[in-house]
């Protein structure tokens, strides 16, 4: 008696525990199911609308820059502390600092960095201003606006496919997962994954890569994390992957940014 007993309510116990996992994704199908990709991507971009661009503000940025192996392993390392000013895009930067790890070595590059970035960025205003006097968009670098990464406003909707792969977890928050892709692959358009809030319906990340990459480019992927902060949208976090190949020579790059203590720009 006291077997037959066991042996129910080991079965019970068993059906249980294969029955709760085909609950549990019926139930998160379900509640994907409850709004169509075309309502999320639409709610989001009202939640965007506020924000004509990322907007004016400054932070200090830390940032490291890795050379890699063929296998992804760190062969050269370049960390820089700055503080950034936006407006849109970049307006003006100070380092404050800039070292380089190598072969176990370390070395002050503060000078050096600061030389070099000075001028990268008087060339890229110079191009700037040339492309708006020439009514021509600027290329990239000069500026990032919503409309380069997102493409959810109504201009650039029409010329995307949306999916809604499903839902997960993003720093213990649900997010919806809507794929986009370019129709058509040109120049200046973003395609991948982006992660919306499911309570608030604001865009908490982006996983995207350039829908036209050039040839020599074989693998980029951007990481964006973003937030709001005093009524400004600001970026978090940054990771961008880059393998490209150059001839006979193989590049690998890992770029990753941190941003602190916002304060607005007057």
């Amino acid at each position: 008696m006291v077997r037959n007993r066991l042996i129910s309510c080991l079965r019970k116990q068993l059906l249980f525990l294969f029955i709760l996992p085909s609950l549990t994704l019926t139930l998160q199908a379900q509640t994907a199911a409850e709004v169509s990709v075309d309502q999320i991507v639409e709610r989001a971009y009202q939640r965007l609308a506020p924000y004509q661009n990322f907007g004016r503000w400054q932070a200090l940025v830390v940032s490291s820059q890795t050379s890699a192996d063929r296998h992804w392993q760190p062969e050269k390392i370049r960390r820089v502390t700055r503080r950034m000013k936006f407006d849109g895009g970049l307006l003006d930067e100070e380092i404050l600092e800039a070292i380089e790890i190598e072969k176990g070595r370390t070395r002050d590059i503060t000078e050096q960095y600061r030389r070099q970035r000075r001028e990268e960025l008087n060339k890229l205003r110079e191009e700037r201003k040339r492309a708006e006097d020439s009514g021509r968009r600027p290329g990239p670098g000069l500026t990032l606006s919503l409309e380069d990464l997102i493409p959810f406003s109504d201009k650039n909707r029409n010329r995307y496919d949306f999916r809604l792969k499903g839902e997960s977890e993003l720093n213990g928050n649900s997010v919806y997962l809507v794929e986009a892709r370019a129709r058509e692959k040109k120049e200046f358009l973003f395609e991948g994954l982006f992660f919306v809030s499911r309570d608030s319906y604001d865009l908490v990340r982006v996983e995207v890569t350039p829908a036209n990459l050039p040839s020599f480019v074989r693998e980029f992927l951007m990481e964006v994390d973003l937030d709001r902060w005093q009524e400004r949208l600001i970026m978090k976090k940054v990771r961008i992957k880059i393998y490209g190949r150059f001839l006979f020579k193989s590049i690998r790059r890992i770029v990753e940014e941190d941003y602190l203590e916002f304060q607005p720009l007057d």
